[in-house]
């Protein structure tokens, strides 16, 4: 299976990766005495590996993201829709 990046097609290793979301805690504080008030947690993704430059995905690429109900799509930004 070969993923399409709008350049010659390569091979990706695994197509297929397998994660899990985990959470960040974000804390909130208070704007005049910068105590914190409270913290809240927000579903988190990490996607990192050799791998998304092989899928055409290198360091510093623009993408936008799908979502859908249970369904996330990650695609590039072409340099014409970036402008």
């Amino acid at each position: 299976m070969t993923i399409e990046t709008g350049s010659p097609e390569v091979a990706i290793s695994r197509p297929f990766r397998r994660l899990k979301v985990s959470y960040v805690r974000k804390r909130h504080e208070d704007p005049k005495t910068g105590n914190t008030r409270r913290y809240s947690r927000h579903a988190s993704l990490t996607i990192n590996g050799d791998w998304l430059e092989q899928a055409g995905f290198p360091t510093g690429t623009i993408v936008n993201v799908a979502v859908m109900q249970g369904k996330l799509v990650i695609e590039q930004v072409r340099e014409e829709q970036a402008g």
